[in-house]
């Protein structure tokens, strides 16, 4: 163990004891859900749940969204750097690592260095709830997965997202599992609910059964153009339980279709 770590579990210790007097979060409706990141928000009707950017939206918006009794989501990439956010300047370079592919101006974090990342976490949850959103959509916890320039273990994983678990219950926010499937197991009785990308196209759907026998919600996302094939992912999902919803890949609000019950 290098001596970088060792403060760093300490850090955890300590905000996992800070968090016992944590503000009950209010639970995530098992409803229509509706995920959009990029352009003005348009809701579809009789949507209940919504899923939109941190930054993008602002606390009028969220406010009318729960007068009309949607429950408000603010998506936040977790475990990769974006340059373009308005809190990039804070990130130290000892965190940045390997671009993420496909994605230009994001890299992958050393998401072991909980101490280094924690001001700029913490600062975003407490924007979420400033905000007024309800629950928040960590993304991009699996970089252990893949090239990061870092060697992350899936343990390391772990730790990072209970300790943002801890966090965000302590501010009264619900916080969900974003893909990373081979994590369910570890973190269902965690967290609150879970956001899965292609859970059809990769055949994972099923490794987050154990949420809906928890009766905690899982929103599912294919990014699908055939018909047939959207029909048979909203049949899946249908009997998995899940919420899903089919979207355009530029998560514009765009080309969206609600798998209805």
């Amino acid at each position: 163990m290098s001596q970088n770590n060792q403060p760093q579990h300490d850090f955890v210790t300590l905000v996992s004891v800070q968090a016992q007097a944590a503000a009950k979060p209010v639970n995530v409706p098992n409803a229509r859900f509706f995920l959009q990141l990029q352009g003005d928000v348009r809701v579809p009707k009789g949507t209940r749940v919504i899923d939109v950017d941190l930054f993008d939206v602002d606390a009028e918006q969220v406010a009318r969204w729960r007068d009309e009794g949607i429950y408000p989501i603010c998506y936040m990439s977790a475990g990769s750097y974006e340059d373009w956010r308005p809190d990039a300047a804070q990130y130290p370079k000892s965190v940045l690592g390997h671009d993420y592919e496909g994605w230009p101006g994001e890299k992958w974090l050393d998401i072991r260095q909980i101490a280094r990342l924690a001001p700029i976490i913490t600062a975003r949850l407490d924007l979420c709830r400033a905000k007024g959103f309800m629950g928040v959509d960590p993304d991009n916890i699996d970089g252990y997965l893949t090239k990061t320039g870092f060697n992350l273990s899936r343990e390391d994983a772990l730790r990072f997202v209970r300790w943002m678990a801890s966090e965000a219950h302590k501010r009264g926010l619900t916080i969900g599992q974003k893909n990373a499937p081979d994590l369910v197991r570890d973190l269902v009785g965690v967290l609150d609910f879970a956001v899965t990308e292609s859970p059809a196209t990769y055949d994972h759907g099923p490794y987050f059964a154990p949420y809906v026998a928890q009766q905690k919600p899982v929103f599912a996302i294919e990014y699908l153009t055939d018909k047939t094939a959207i029909a048979a992912f909203c049949r899946q999902m249908r009997d998995l339980g899940f919420q899903g919803i089919n979207a355009g890949q530029a998560l514009d609000g765009k080309n969206y279709y609600y798998c209805a019950p």
